[in-house]
């Protein structure tokens, strides 16, 4: 996206979206986004969400024609940045535009949920970029939530084979993403490729992405997003009331490692109440920190539900820090995928959230094993990983 353009800002868009609303038509007036999608049916809601502050806030509405045309056109510009077009509150497109492009999604919706993949994009430069990336990216990593869900069922030389298949296709993810990111430097689009890296592990490549857009979208909140997740990353975090860790040590996403003790949490509830992680002191805890806005989150915590409902009668727990900023939504994503244990807490500060600064996390999903002890077992584990190491503990 050139961030040289002048935005223009016409009194006749805000004109024709009094009298036509979210009418389907094939006009093209900048900052309208327009389009069909086969096989939805009339009447079908389409939202437009801008990204601000870690979360995805609502700017438009429209319903669908009888062929599944729409156009949206926001009552105010949109800003440069990433925003999402979401189709019956189910799948959604994500977009990197503003108010000076118009571009014009076509797709074919499938069954089910889950991000549309194959999606064709005209009007924005940096959307089209940005499709063929997830387009790619996608598959694999539905493959590598199938395989973890695989290991489940397996055992001895298959499971070791399974899981050897399973690091190898994480490693195809990573590479996927810095060659994305190495082939299109100069665009937002690298943006979505670095939140699928770790700011440790790829230091260079959020360097390198932070340096080239700094310039031309700095503004963007989810540049300004990424940009604090590497600088937590790099920065020693203190725990208030507590002595810091002697140093720095190698644990992965996280200030603490396997053998140090994990430092209080203690934050509000869904119900607003005071919780302790030490109040679970005795039983096997893991600390998962999350937030709706997530989408490797969210497809993780079916495993997480597994797992709860797999080994908490034996002594299981799971203690949930939300990055969440928005309150119904953290509280919304908790039911709809049935997280049933008692301890979730958020304190609404988004990427500063105490807790998750305290621990220097830097990415999320993001997990911590602690033992009865209270002592850290294991950090960034998940999947497969997560039911090998329960059960060593368990069974």
């Amino acid at each position: 996206m050139n961030s040289t353009k002048v935005k223009i800002f016409i009194s006749a868009i805000s004109f024709l979206t009094f009298l036509t609303g979210c009418a389907p038509t094939e006009v093209e007036i900048a900052g309208m986004i327009s389009g069909t999608f086969i096989g939805i049916d009339e009447e079908t809601p389409i939202m437009l969400r801008s990204f601000k502050n870690g979360s995805l806030i609502k700017v438009a509405q429209c319903m669908s024609g009888v062929d599944g045309s729409f156009s949206i056109t926001p009552e105010k510009p949109l800003r440069q940045g990433y925003h999402q077009i979401i189709i019956d509150k189910r799948w959604p497109i994500v977009l990197i535009t503003d108010s000076t492009e118009a571009p014009i999604v076509s797709a074919s919706v499938p069954d089910g949920k889950g991000y549309i993949i194959n999606s064709t994009i005209t009007g924005s430069a940096s959307s089209e970029l940005l499709a063929t990336y997830y387009g790619a990216l996608m598959p694999k990593q539905d493959s590598l939530l199938l395989l973890q869900n695989s290991i489940r069922t397996l055992s001895g030389e298959d499971k070791t084979a399974a899981t050897e298949i399973l690091n190898r296709l994480i490693i195809e993810l990573e590479n996927l993403s810095l060659e994305f990111i190495k082939s299109n430097a100069e665009s937002p689009a690298t943006l979505a490729a670095l939140e699928n890296l770790s700011p440790e592990k790829h230091a260079v490549a959020y360097k390198s992405v932070l340096k080239s857009l700094s310039k031309t979208y700095a503004h963007s909140h989810y540049y300004t997003m990424l940009k604090t997740k590497y600088d937590q990353s790099i920065s020693q975090r203190t725990i208030p009331n507590q002595p810091p860790p002697k140093k720095k040590k190698s644990g992965k996403n996280s200030t603490y490692s396997a053998g140090d003790v994990a430092p209080d949490i203690i934050m509000n509830n869904t119900a607003g109440e005071t919780i302790r992680l030490s109040d679970l002191k005795g039983k096997i805890v893991l600390i998962d920190f999350w937030a709706s806005w997530c989408g490797p989150c969210r497809r993780e915590n079916p495993n997480l539900v597994r797992a709860y409902e797999k080994y908490h009668s034996k002594g299981f727990e799971v203690f949930s820090v939300s990055l969440d900023s928005n309150k119904d939504k953290w509280i919304k994503a908790i039911e709809k995928d049935g997280l049933a244990w008692e301890n979730h807490v958020c304190d609404l500060q988004g990427w500063r959230n105490e807790a998750s600064r305290a621990y220097g996390i830097s990415s999320i999903p993001h997990a911590i094993l602690i033992g009865k002890d209270g002592v850290i077992i294991r950090t960034h584990i998940r999947g497969a990983a997560l039911e090998t190491e329960l059960e060593k503990l368990f069974d």
